[in-house]
């Protein structure tokens, strides 16, 4: 889940909850929401990264 909270009208902070319920931020103060949100979900994707397609992979055997 991507949150965003602020401080006065021109703080924005993003944060990343995790399915074990921790709380990330990137640290960051943004100018609008829509850049702290925006910066949340870069982090939930760099976090999980791309999608591996094992369909076309072969298991290694000794």
């Amino acid at each position: 889940m991507v949150a965003v909270t602020h401080r006065r009208s021109t703080e924005f902070f993003c944060w990343v909850i995790t399915p074990d319920l921790s709380a990330l931020t990137d640290g960051e103060i943004h100018a609008t929401s829509q850049a702290a949100l925006a910066a949340g979900r870069s982090l939930v994707q760099c976090s999980t990264g791309p999608q591996v397609d094992f369909s076309r992979c072969r298991l290694y055997q000794d």
